[in-house]
């Protein structure tokens, strides 16, 4: 069988790509070299839905997220997965930092992000009276939000397996050969060939493209730590709260 996408990845991405495809007459297959989907870099997602503020304007990245963003609500309601627009607050401890605040803000008004606001510190205690009193001022957004990484990556990847995308776990792309106008795609369990090949793979997604690709890419993962606290600490604040940019990110 010859399919006419083959996707590499069962992140979020994969499978917001293998829903989009399932859109259309086709046949399409997902790869998945572990055992599930959203066991790779997608599992590790913060769950932020970011307004888009942070991104520099003009950027591919600015346009998707702002895009991004916009959708989410619409599409939490259509595919039913949590998801909630709690706002989010970028706080400044030191009044002399208030320019950079002004800049995140007007960086975000060029990308288009909606209801941007500058408060004082007596402001985001109103909202959050649980922040720090050392809080000078903060950047409002009330476009963020926060969505369940799993509920989300499961809920495309349902809906595009209802529209008739095949799914294959367990099984890693090991290699990519061009076969005049069609792909072969290796794979311990047997190779396909496929019209075009879509590559999802999370952190592994360079190394796939340099096997095709004079270009080559280099994708250096970040490891953050998360603290799990006891659900009745839920209450504490309500926004998704970051520290105002240093020179090592947010």
């Amino acid at each position: 069988m010859v399919y006419d996408v083959i996707l590499i990845g069962g992140g979020v991405v994969g499978a917001a790509v293998a829903r989009y495809l399932s859109r259309y007459r086709g046949s399409f297959l997902l790869l998945e070299r572990n055992e599930d989907l959203c066991t790779g870099t997608s599992k590790a997602n913060s769950g932020i839905v970011h307004a888009g503020f942070d991104c520099k304007p003009g950027t591919w990245k600015a346009r998707c997220n702002v895009a991004g963003s916009r959708m989410m609500a619409d599409l939490a309601r259509e595919l039913d997965f949590p998801y909630r627009r709690n706002g989010s607050l970028v706080l400044c401890f030191d009044p002399a930092d208030r320019p950079k605040l002004e800049a995140l803000k007007a960086q975000g008004e060029r990308s288009g992000v909606e209801g941007l606001e500058l408060l004082t510190g007596d402001q985001a205690r109103a909202l959050e009276p649980n922040l720090s009193k050392a809080c000078a001022a903060a950047l409002h957004a009330p476009a963020g939000a926060i969505v369940c990484p799993f509920g989300l990556t499961y809920a495309l990847a349902e809906n595009a397996a209802d529209n008739g995308v095949a799914f294959r776990f367990d099984t890693p792309v090991t290699g990519l050969t061009r076969r005049g106008d069609r792909w072969q795609v290796e794979t311990p369990r047997g190779s396909f060939e496929t019209r075009a090949v879509v590559n999802a793979a999370g952190v592994y997604a360079a190394e796939i493209h340099n096997w095709v690709s004079g270009r080559k890419l280099r994708i250096t993962p970040r490891r953050g730590q998360y603290l799990l606290l006891d659900r009745e600490a839920g209450g504490h604040i309500d926004h998704t709260i970051f520290q105002l940019p240093g020179p090592l990110g947010k």
